[in-house]
């Protein structure tokens, strides 16, 4: 057939895209050798080589590979002569020169294109400042605790939701943001090859021109210019067969784009009903039983349809990627079984031809079938390679067919042949797109995970949780008290798990300094596993715990070093052991600290457990096995996945799934593993419940930061201390049996540690031990109505408090009115302390009523406790003080010998002031003992001091009068 030549296809390539050099450049891959399109700087002018070699036909075996993009950035001079007046770049850090330029020009080009909707220019606008803002407030704020702002990922998945539809904006885009370029160039996910990939079918003659207008159609659909481009690009000759050559679906199922299903009778969720009115296409082949038992009324409308609004049911775009594979295989496979079908009929018809005699030949005459039972799969396999000149060879086989057939069934083997070979290469590729996105096309839930999960372990959100929870029990105004939050840990050896992973990555941070390294340590190695009743972890001497541990309570032992023995010992008192409780008091970063250690050793756990579920799986299917193989039976189960080469066997065995996983979370914390390359592995691993891992990093980073505070901030200090203080006088925990004996003095740690976070919300933690597993409880207490003077304590045994008070605390009785009086007084003393509180914040002083005083039960006597006390200071004043104390020493010493000097020289004469000198070293013709006096000059905090020393003759100075 007639084609144009290689200057013809140059020109028509430069007008189809122009303004899009990328894609000018990109076509250079399909020319041949001596033919290139260049783009000058000065201009876009486009031209080839000189050469004037031709070609009628390409042929190639596969789409070519993508060039690389270009870009052609703008003079400095032409870039500020089109910035607009709002000077906006986007967000990059210390741009050069021509980066600057690029900028100021993809902004100009983004004001000009939304002229008519200046709302998303505005938009735009505003997304940049917020990112750049919140950049400059994270390093302004460096080592605080907001949050870390607007991620790049963020901002371009709200600048694509913005410029929905505009590819070229959207890539340009990606320039300016490294981290998220990767996910765009892939995007670029991607579709540039399926562009190429419907190129090289039509070059291969698989695919008629109209076939590959259509199949183009979601790539260019979206821009009119670039779709009305191609389509004149293509011509009339490739168009002109259109209504005849396309398939039947392609043509007769564009009336059914026309039918309302809403409206349409339901069977079911997913069928509908066409209407009476509906032209059915016609179906030539169809026998009697044909009619009788297929469905020409309903027609599938599935509720997951890509229109659907139902979010949850879109498929991922590794699905998308899998079903775009099966419908180019399905593509492929109708091209060459049509082929393969038409070949069979005209060998046939070729056949009978040989046992006709030439005059029987010459009168022989086909149907519009040609000889089959359709003539729909004839025709569209002769349009496909005759193209234009389709309906000439089509009559020419119906009047002439023992001179057509053997020419047109020659060039239908040849054809065969050709996309056999075609398909080979299309099979490797496809190959490669099913090995790469097949795990990842059944992870539905790690798609939004990650980025879900990052927004959800950010301190703001899970405060935002606990305080939700505490409002809605506030609004059913329900005095129910008890905790807000409730944690189950089921398995402590996590606990050594979780500890090994962050003091593995605590160890490698330069920015840590060694002694809070050490403190970190001591937190997670023996005060997270008392708090949990969990064995300790070990540490070098230079690390060990200094605070002294309180005596083993009733019931068992607490704590416990590593070792062997401890372990036996723990596991013999394990009984013993249910049943108690520990308390504890936090503030916000404590309650952050222990919410994200929790998630930490759940999903370690999830992990393990399915890493275990797997390998009990797979010890049962082997056992089948061996039981079919001992019965003769040689059916043996296998992964079909495996053998359809789908997904690579792991090389690791179950046996080591997860020390295996935890070497990787190592190795990525350390940057040795890409992530990539870490969810790929952990899919093969745990295959769809393998997402629980991803975010494991982040996590452990987000536990670091977090113990950083507790180690460096005062408040964290001061809450660990108080409760250790606590726990050694019983008032953190105990036997749960014995809990109402110890209520007073929880009450008052209660009232200390609220006192100690006076400024920020306090939590009341309970880790509960029975029957082996440890629960979690957290309360958010209301501090503003809970805060009330020292509530009393008392001193005494716990089996003395028990049998003398057994009444009053196991069965209290109050009056009605003097509970009423009660309850007015504690509201009186907590406004009361409200306006103190807030009265000394005004006035900048710092104050504490720590002084302690208790009653002896037997006595009755009162008694104040030592080391206690109340003081009251202006806040800074002892530390203004030790740094001026010298200064104003030194100043009011030169004053008063300024002042001194002065009264000198007007009251005192030489020979008075002699006098007094000669007396003070013992000079004077006196009656006097005899001795010497000797002067010393020295300094006392900076001033000069005589010091004046008597040596007396004698063996000891005499008596004083």
């Amino acid at each position: 057939m007639n084609s144009i030549d290689t200057p013809g296809v140059i020109n028509r390539v430069s007008q189809l895209f122009h303004g899009h050099p990328d894609l000018v450049l990109g076509f250079n891959a399909f020319l041949p050798p001596g033919y290139r399109i260049e783009i000058p700087k000065n201009g876009m002018t486009l031209s080839s080589s000189t050469t004037t070699t031709t070609t009628t036909t390409t042929t190639t075996t596969g789409p070519p590979e993508p060039p690389s993009r270009l870009s052609l950035p703008l003079t400095s001079r032409e870039s500020q002569s089109q910035a607009p007046t709002s000077s906006v770049s986007p967000p990059t850090s210390e741009p050069s020169p021509v980066e600057f330029d690029s900028a100021i020009s993809y902004v100009n080009k983004i004001k000009n294109r939304f002229l008519d909707h200046p709302e998303i220019y505005r938009a735009f606008l505003e997304i940049l400042h917020t990112y750049q803002k919140e950049q400059l407030e994270v390093k302004e704020s460096r080592g605080g605790r907001g949050s870390s702002g607007m991620t790049e990922d963020e901002v371009f998945s709200k600048v694509a939701s913005l410029f929905k539809g505009q590819e070229d904006l959207l890539a340009e885009f990606g320039q300016f943001l490294p981290d998220a370029k990767r996910s765009l160039v892939s995007h670029l996910q991607e579709v540039y090859e399926n562009f190429l990939r419907c190129i090289a079918l039509f070059n291969q003659e698989v695919v008629s021109g109209a076939e590959l207008l259509q199949l183009v159609t979601p790539f260019l659909g979206k821009f009119p210019e670039l779709y009305t481009q191609f389509k004149s690009f293509l011509g009339d000759k490739e168009l002109s067969h259109a209504a005849s050559g396309l398939s039947d679906r392609y043509m007769e199922g564009g009336g059914g784009r026309e039918v309302d299903y809403a409206s349409c009778k339901r069977l079911g969720s997913s069928y509908r009903a066409l209407p009476k009115t509906y032209q059915q296409p016609k179906c030539s082949g169809r026998t009697a039983i044909c009619k009788e038992v297929l469905n020409d009324t309903w027609v599938s409308f599935p509720s997951w349809s890509e229109d659907s609004t139902f979010v949850s049911s879109k498929k991922t775009p590794y699905e998308e990627q899998l079903h775009r594979c099966e419908d180019e295989r399905f593509e492929l496979d109708v091209v060459l079984e049509t082929n393969l079908a038409t070949i069979r009929v005209l060998e046939s018809v070729q056949k009978k031809l040989s046992r006709l005699s030439p005059e029987d030949q010459d009168r022989f005459r086909l149907d519009d079938c040609l000889g089959g039972t359709s003539e729909v799969i004839q025709r569209r396999a002769v349009y496909r390679i005759y193209g234009d000149k389709a309906p000439e060879i089509i009559e020419g086989l119906k009047r002439s067919p023992a001179t057509a057939v053997p020419v047109v069934l020659k060039r239908l083997k040849a054809k065969e042949e050709e996309w056999r070979e075609a398909q080979q290469g299309f099979n490797k590729i496809w190959r490669e797109q099913y090995e790469k996105a097949y795990l990842k096309s059944l992870d539905h839930q790690g798609v939004n995970f990650k980025q879900n999960d990052m927004k959800a372990l950010r301190s703001k959100s899970l405060l935002n949780e606990i305080e939700s929870v505490y409002d809605e029990r506030q609004e059913q105004s329900t005095e129910e008290g008890g905790p807000h939050m409730v944690f189950t840990y089921e398995d402590k050896q996590i606990l050594e798990d979780a500890a090994s992973l962050i003091i593995y990555h605590v160890k490698r941070q330069p920015t840590i300094h060694k002694d809070d390294k050490d403190h970190i340590k001591r937190i997670i190695q023996h005060f997270v596993p008392d708090l949990f009743f969990a064995r300790r972890g070990e540490l070098s001497d230079t690390e060990e715990w200094t605070d002294e541990e309180p005596e083993p309570e009733e019931g068992g032992e607490r704590g416990g070093g590593g070792g062997a023995a401890v372990a036996v010992a723990a596991a013999a008192h394990q009984k013993e052991l249910d049943g108690v409780y520990n308390l504890f008091f936090v503030n916000n970063n404590w309650y952050f600290f222990l919410r994200l250690h929790q998630t930490l050793c759940s999903r370690l756990l999830r992990v393990y457990r399915q890493a275990e579920r797997q390998l009990l799986e797979h010890r049962a299917e082997q056992s089948r096995e061996r039981l079919l193989m001992a019965e003769g039976r040689r059916d043996k189960a296998c992964d079909l996945a495996m053998e359809l080469r789908l997904k690579q066997p792991s090389e690791v065995e179950l046996e080591e799934y997860y020390p295996a996983f935890l070497d990787m979370v190592r190795s990525l914390l350390d940057g040795n593993l890409e992530s990539t390359q870490y969810e790929d592995t952990l899919r093969e691993m745990f295959t769809i419940h393998a997402y629980i891992g991803f975010t494991i990093d982040k996590l452990i980073h987000n536990i670091i930061r977090q113990l950083q505070h507790l180690v460096s901030d005062e408040v964290c200090l001061q809450v660990a201390d108080l409760y250790l203080a606590e726990r050694k006088r019983g008032a953190a925990g105990g036997n749960l049996s014995s809990q109402c004996v110890r209520a007073a003095w929880e009450t008052s740690y209660q009232w200390k540690a609220e006192r100690v976070m006076a400024e920020e919300n306090c939590f009341k933690v309970m880790f509960i031990q029975n029957k082996g597993h440890v629960t979690m409880t957290i309360e958010l207490l209301d501090t503003e109505e809970a805060q009330a003077d020292d509530p009393l304590d008392f001193v005494g045994t716990e089996s003395s408090l028990c049998s003398q008070a057994e009444g009053y605390f196991f069965k209290p009785v109050f009056l009605p009115r003097n509970l009423r009086r009660f309850r007015r007084w504690q509201v009186r003393q907590v406004e009361a302390m409200r306006c103190r509180r807030e009265w000394h914040r005004q006035l900048g002083v710092e104050n504490a009523g720590s002084l302690d005083c208790r009653f002896k039960l037997n006595t009755h006597k009162m008694v104040f406790v030592m080391n206690s006390e109340d003081y009251m200071y202006r806040r800074g004043a002892l530390v203004k003080a030790r740094k001026s104390q010298h200064r104003v020493a030194v100043s009011q010493h030169e004053r008063f010998d300024k002042w001194h000097q002065g009264w000198l020289a007007n009251h005192v004469s030489a020979s008075a002031e002699r006098a007094v000198q000669d007396w003070l070293l013992g000079e004077e013709e006196e009656d006097m003992i005899p001795c010497k006096t000797t002067c010393l000059s020295t300094e006392v905090k900076g001033q000069t001091v005589n010091r004046y020393q008597v040596h007396y003759s004698g063996s000891k100075p005499p008596a004083s009068p």
